[in-house]
């Protein structure tokens, strides 16, 4: 019988995109709001990914 050993994998998601918005607070949540749907259309793949938390912040385009 083959011997397996358990790993830890942790990874990271990491994407940029340019929005058209008002303020900061509303280019946020606007891709705020399009990732918790995402993540909720598909919430059974993400917990089964181990995916614990997302994150992210808008910056002035120059």
């Amino acid at each position: 019988m083959e011997n397996k050993m358990e790993y830890t994998v942790k990874w990271i998601i990491n994407g940029e995109i340019t929005v058209k918005a008002a303020n900061k607070d509303e280019a946020e949540t606007n891709i705020k709001n399009q990732l918790k749907a995402l993540i909720e259309k598909n919430n059974q793949n993400f917990n089964a990914l181990g995916a614990t938390a997302i994150q992210g912040s808008a910056n002035i385009k120059n």
